[in-house]
């Protein structure tokens, strides 16, 4: 395909495309793209929503019949995100009917006919939103089933976001080769788009809007705005995933080969019985296994008489590659297994054939990140006639694992099992990548931002009811990356009766179902694909999703999959009534900030055992409860929690104005007392009820209460505190889930670690895929996805160990130190672990953490704050390697707990009076990989290095002020504390597409380009709370000691 032109829809009579308007009129309403941005390949066959095609127009400055042409600001549609001065040109699509003919567009393209004769084409659309209408060639095509007419009920196109679209393109016509063929789709929007808030209003009002973008079905319900994300003003409509061509010879087509993996054995432990698949396997990477799969793929014809086809299907199955052989020979060397399949006749417009349940030898298996390798296989199937006259050939990666569910049976929730063992997941909540969706087709967009979840240490991401379901690059990168992935279904009781809307919605249940049994077909072969929700806090069950969408779910996942849990929602109702069958929990949230010892607590944030709404409204105590018990009493699987989130300072200036930036929020204001900008990018108070702000706790001098108006120094102190205090949030947030794993909890999803737009609230990454203080307290609090990781209990003070894996530990000693914040050690201990580490266990050590009563000589009128550092040393049962796994806490006394406005402001004296720590740095890149490794050391005698920063940047004196950090980097640590005497190291990734145009200047430092034709250096910046900043350069040979 050629680079598309996109024309205004100036008839309403759908039946005349571009092609056929009068030249002057072609010339006033079209425009052609030519894509030269990064994500140019992407576009060509992603092409983009409408509002998306109207950027790219106008950034063209054509001067077309948009007001928006000479007046929008300047910037890039393909790699910035839209402020409000570029937004206010461009109407909503409830405005009137002028607004939604504004975003109605025609995508046409050139199409190169292949020159051989009976070459059939296949148009497949993998998203349109919301409905398309497709010319080839001047005709107007309809959309063909995959079905076979057992399952094909109505596949009339009525629309849909998620379904892919199938069209006949014909026959290739040897005598009209001589000018390319013409494709033309128009996208029809949402025929119920809904109208966002437009005045200041409640959050449940702001949910979905209006709420009737609801009853369009299978949409993007946060397209309307939400608490945490303004409206997207063209509802998404537009092409925004894939749009793929395929020629075959003659006039078959494969679709959707289906890999079910139906027994795993290991191999020589059992002579090979395929009659029931063994439940727990083990864990290694050098397992092998024999799998056996049911291998089916579906087949549709097109000639249009009667007669069968004769032929035979071959299948290879070999380790997965991008770049598969095309010729049988090719394959057959490299396959694990391969067969063909003699005397097939096809005669059913669709139809699937089953190829047989085939042993593939020495399989390796599939496993989360958190627990071993993800190897991936690939399965090509080729149909061949009988005559040659037929040939279609399509392939799949898969992996082979197996997926379980139970009830836990202290935890009373649901529990996902991988390979029979069962996993503790800890995740985030993910809407998707770009709110206009931009890198929907981009593999490389989803694989960074998967792996810097998986670098933290989560293992699980659920794609939340009210955004999207996911393309194929994403589970893709999923597989790859080894995330577990929890795919909600497009319901959300804010807007589907629960809280608003009505519960019958959407209107048309048979298109909302035939959108579900496409996905479920779609991505079924994806080992990371772990299980189904139909939707977000859906109640009652009974009524929500309505019955018979609900009962078509869950026989459309026994029919096209058969293996995955499903759940009917993530969340329904407090009480003894609650059926964990239903649904994951009885409640979720909350989403502010709280103390750091109530996460720690049987329910953070609420009471326990949880009390009904009805027994609230009645004043009945959590005493009177009778089973306390109960699932419905607790939140084991917890869907959603949330706490503050704050960009780096970098990130902020990005997106906020230079007035937005002086008028900072001050200490204990709410929302409505804050500047417009900040309100608008939905900002979060670091403020708890009690009116205790945690910014401000860093203040210096502190603020004796919060009934005087004050705030922090500078923009610069309040970014810092709000990186330091959200640090410790999510630190104490991921540890008090983790440290009663499987006892109370099976299931933790922070609300969200990524947005889909640059956000003051809900991220630990942000739109620029830059990680701020949030996401390094987590990724301390997980270890990194260390299977054995420390917990220190904020509350009791108390030390745990976790092991979240299936297979013991052996604990060796666990040691601690405390020093005061200018270094000095005041105190500390080493204690052996007598028993060894239990596997998926929790130990809870009898040692309490004491209180070192310590003279603070600097600033003794403040509360004393210690550095304790605790450590624990293990070693694997069959390995004598010591590992170990360590944790920083700056605390203060016990008996002073977090409810003091001036609990940190000794930490705000070092920062704002002491003069910077000194760090010495020396990096240095791998010559091959260009793998970047820091060593650090403290050499002064004195004073902690605290939050100590790294950032890859490029060369400060090569740029014009501009934000010039390398995103997204991968750090094996940051934000740290650097003791004196310690040294540390920190080693730094980034993409591939960075590392190619990186190279070993003659100064003997990495750079890009040449010193004599404009090349500039790499470099890393070091900064933090209290550390003075420097910029090193970059050594080209890695002659450093790695940790």
């Amino acid at each position: 395909m050629e680079a598309w032109t996109i024309c205004k829809s100036i008839h309403k009579d759908i039946s005349i495309p571009p092609s056929q308007w009068k030249v002057s009129t072609y010339q006033q309403n079209c425009f052609k793209r030519h894509d030269t941005p990064p994500f140019a390949t992407d576009a060509f066959t992603a092409p983009g929503t409408a509002l998306f095609q109207h950027w790219i127009r106008d950034s063209y400055d054509l001067n077309e019949t948009s007001s928006s042409s000479s007046s929008t600001p300047s910037w890039d549609p393909w790699t910035d995100f839209p402020n409000e001065n570029v937004m206010k040109f461009y109407p909503d699509i409830s405005d009137d009917d002028a607004a939604r003919d504004y975003y109605t567009l025609w995508y046409t393209t050139s199409v190169d006919v292949p020159k051989e004769g009976n070459r059939r084409g296949h148009l497949t659309l993998h998203g349109v939103n919301y409905q398309p209408i497709v010319y080839f060639d001047g005709k107007m095509l309809q959309p063909y089933t995959t079905y076979s007419e057992d399952d094909a009920t109505d596949d009339h196109d009525t629309g849909g976001m998620f379904i892919r679209r199938h069209y006949d393109l014909g026959l290739s016509n040897l005598q009209q080769l001589t000018s390319p063929s013409t494709l033309e789709i128009l996208v029809l929007p949402p025929p119920f788009a809904g109208t966002p808030c437009k005045e200041a209003c409640t959050t449940r009002d702001c949910q979905g809007g209006d709420h009737n973008i609801a009853k369009s079905g299978a949409i993007m319900q946060c397209t309307a705005g939400w608490d945490w994300i303004s409206p997207t003003p063209d509802r998404n409509t537009g092409i925004w995933d894939e749009v793929e061509i395929q020629w075959t010879l003659g006039d078959v087509k494969l679709h959707d080969v289906w890999v079910k993996v139906s027994n795993i054995v290991v191999e020589n432990e059992s002579e090979h019985d395929n009659d029931e698949t063994t439940t727990t396997l083990p864990l290694g990477d050098d397992v092998r296994v024999s799998a056996w799969i049911d291998l089916t793929v579906t087949a549709t014809y097109h000639e249009s008489s009667n007669r069968s086809i004769d032929g035979s299907y071959s299948y290879w199955i070999m380790p997965y590659s991008i770049h598969l052989p095309q010729s049988p020979e090719l394959l057959e060397s490299s396959a694990l297994a391969s067969g063909t399949i003699y005397n097939v006749t096809i005669d059913q417009h669709a139809a699937d054939y089953h190829l047989g349940n085939i042993r593939i030898p020495k399989a390796k298996l599939w496993w989360p990140h958190t627990h071993g390798d993800q190897p991936l296989y690939t399965v090509q199937v080729l149909f061949r006639s009988s005559d040659n006259a037929y040939e279609s050939r399509v392939d799949t990666a898969f992996g082979v694992r197996t997926v379980s569910s139970e009830t836990g049976a202290a935890s009373k929730s649901f529990t996902l099992k991988i390979n029979g063992h069962p996993i503790f997941l800890a995740g985030g909540n993910w809407i998707t990548t770009d709110q206009f969706l931009r890198f929907s087709n981009s593999y490389q967009r989803y694989y960074n931002e998967l792996t810097l979840m998986a670098n933290a240490g989560f293992n699980s991401i659920r794609v939340w009811g009210g955004g999207i379901t996911e393309t194929r690059q994403f589970y893709q990168a999923a597989d790859e990356v080894g995330m577990l992935i929890y795919q909600e279904f497009w319901m959300t009781g804010d807007n589907n009766g629960r809280f608003a809307g009505d519960y019958d919605w959407p209107k048309d249940h048979g298109s909302y179902t035939r959108n579900v049994r496409d996905v479920i077909r779609k991505l079924r072969n994806h080992p990371s694909l772990a299980f189904f929700g139909g939707g977000n806090e859906l109640y009652p069950t009974s009524k929500s999703p309505p019955r018979d969408v609900d009962e078509q779910i869950r026989m459309y996942i026994g029919v096209y999959d058969g293996t995955r849990p499903y759940v009917s929602s993530s969340v329904t109702e407090v009480g003894d009534s609650f059926d964990p069958f239903d649904s994951l929990a009885p409640k979720d949230g909350p989403y502010g900030i709280q103390r750091e010892e109530d996460f720690f607590d049987r329910n953070p944030g609420f009471t326990s055992p949880l009390l009904s709404l009805d027994e609230l409204a009645r004043n009945v105590s959590i005493h009177d409860v009778k089973n306390k018990c109960a699932p419905g009493r607790n939140i084991g699987f917890q869907a959603e929690i949330g706490s503050v989130s704050h960009p780096e300072l970098e990130s902020l200036k990005r997106f906020l104005s230079s007035d937005a930036l002086k008028s900072f929020p001050g200490c204990g204001v709410s929302c409505s007392q804050i500047d417009q900008e900040w309100n608008n990018l939905k900002w979060l108070p670091f403020t708890e009820q009690s009116g205790l702000d945690y910014i401000c706790q860093f203040q210096y001098p502190p603020a004796s209460n919060l009934t005087i108006v004050t705030r922090m120094d500078s923009i610069e102190d309040y970014s810092w505190a709000a990186q330091f205090a959200q640090y410790n949030q999510y630190n104490a947030l991921v540890q008090g889930y983790s440290h009663r794993m499987f006892d109370w909890h099976s299931a933790f999803y922070i609300w969200k670690t990524s947005s889909p737009s640059p956000t003051l609230r809900g991220s630990l990454y942000d739109w620029y895929l830059a990680t701020n203080g949030g996401y390094w307290g987590a990724h301390s609090g997980l270890s990194g996805g260390n299977p054995v990781r420390l917990v220190f209990n904020r509350q009791d003070w108390t030390l745990n160990v976790v092991n979240t894996l299936p297979k013991a530990f052996l604990g060796t000693t666990m040691r601690w130190t405390a020093h005061s914040l200018n270094g000095t050690r005041v105190g500390g201990d080493t204690m052996s672990i007598p028993d060894q580490l239990n596997g998926n266990h929790v130990a809870h050590l009898e040692y309490k953490l004491p209180w070192i009563q310590s003279e603070q000589a600097f600033m003794p009128e403040l509360q004393n704050i210690l550095l304790y550092r605790i450590e624990v040393f293990y070693r694997d049962e069959y390995d004598s390697t010591i590992h170990n796994t360590r944790n920083d806490y700056y605390l203060t006394g016990p008996s002073v707990g977090s409810e003091s406005q001036s609990r940190y402001a000794l930490l705000g004296a070092y920062r704002k009076v002491l003069p910077r720590v000194r760090l010495q740095v020396s990096c240095a890149a791998d010559d091959d990989s260009m793998d970047i490794v820091c060593k650090v050391d403290h050499l002064q005698k004195e004073m902690i290095g605290i939050m100590t920063r790294f950032t890859l940047v490029l060369d400060p004196s090569m740029t014009d002020g501009s934000d010039n950090r390398i995103l997204p980097s991968f750090y094996s640590q940051n934000y740290i504390t650097v003791l004196p005497g310690d040294s540390s190291y920190v080693k730094i990734n980034t993409t591939n597409e960075q590392k190619q145009i990186w190279t070993c200047l003659p100064d003997g430092y990495i750079g890009v380009g040449t010193r004599k034709r404009g090349g500039f250096f790499l470099m890393v910046s070091v900064d933090g709370w209290n550390v003075e900043q420097s910029t090193i350069l970059i050594g080209c040979t890695h002659n450093l000691a790695t940790a």
